[in-house]
């Protein structure tokens, strides 16, 4: 095996793998995207997807440990791995992966996921953003604060002292793609540019709003607002954006501090704009989180040595 490469990190959602060769420093030497998500592969043939995607690397450098994290670990991925409790120490993640044996690789890790409950007793769940905010406490030498992850299902995660005490999901995104192509909203619509007025008319829509009767008639007005021709047909979709998008954000009081943001630059970028029209001050974590917090993990682990 080189002495550069040491790690694979595998980031395994719903829809893609993304795989990156790390150093033991956290370098990046090469880096692989493919549609490959859960959904994607027949059979459960997860292993030979996982040897496609890595075998330049494993020919080159022979066999090399692996951290899986995402959907990978759900019930409809590779192998169940359990969820932790919060409040859970993020250290702990590390003691609790659960094996996967492949031949031509190393020892391969699977993360656990993290499960919190709310008022009302109603379990939540993540995948993959436990990794995402270890990876950010490492790289902003902090060790605690109110993280948000937009996505497909977005989270809002609050950590303090290494801790994760809790968290909530909102179905932002699957709702917003739900609606924009599954609707009579969408027929009147163009695409969603996050250019145009029609974003921040959406989320101050949002403002105010009051249960969710509320949000369903502030819905319906995408529709509406076009038929009255009071919406251009290329921000109606960026209304819908900005009035779900505002929705979310407004459970989160102005003045309770600062919200750090993990995710995509576009994503990141429309819940900056939003939180700024809503009076919510934000920061954006690095961009190297998740691979950050596989090498946390992996070291931790004994997978790889520094």
């Amino acid at each position: 095996m080189s002495a550069l490469a040491a790690l694979l990190s595998v980031d395994w959602g719903t829809t893609s793998l993304r795989v990156y060769l790390l150093t033991a420093d956290g370098g990046v030497l090469d880096e692989r995207e493919a549609p490959l998500g859960i959904m994607n592969i027949a059979g459960g043939a997860f292993a030979a997807a996982l040897h496609d995607a890595c075998r330049p690397w494993l020919e080159r450098h022979g066999p090399l440990p692996a951290l899986l994290s995402g959907m990978i670990g759900s019930r409809q991925g590779w192998i169940e791995a359990p969820y932790l409790p919060c409040p859970v120490a993020l250290d702990e993640l590390g003691r609790h992966l659960t094996p996967i044996t492949v031949p031509d690789f190393g020892p391969i890790r699977v993360a656990p996921g993290v499960t919190a409950r709310d008022r009302d007793g109603v379990p939540d769940v993540m995948r993959g953003e436990e990794c995402q905010i270890v990876g950010a406490l490492a790289l902003m030498a902090i060790d605690g604060g109110t993280f948000l992850l937009p996505g497909t299902h977005s989270k809002t995660v609050t950590v303090a002292q290494g801790r994760i005490i809790g968290f909530h999901t909102c179905m932002t995104g699957e709702l917003f793609a739900a609606l924009r192509t599954h609707t009579i909203l969408g027929r009147l619509m163009g695409a969603a540019s996050g250019d145009g007025s029609g974003f921040a008319r959406g989320v101050d829509a949002a403002r105010g709003l009051q249960g969710a009767g509320q949000l369903l008639h502030a819905i319906f007005a995408a529709r509406t607002l076009r038929l009255f021709d009071e919406l251009a047909e290329d921000e109606a979709a960026d209304y819908l954006s900005g009035l779900l998008i505002g929705a979310e954000l407004g459970g989160i009081a102005a003045g309770d501090g600062e919200l750090i943001l993990i995710g995509s630059a576009d994503l990141a970028d429309r819940y900056r704009r939003a939180a700024r029209r809503l009076g919510i001050a934000t920061r954006d974590a690095p961009a190297a989180c998740v691979r950050a917090g596989h090498l946390a993990l992996a070291t931790q682990a004994g997978l790889v040595r520094r």
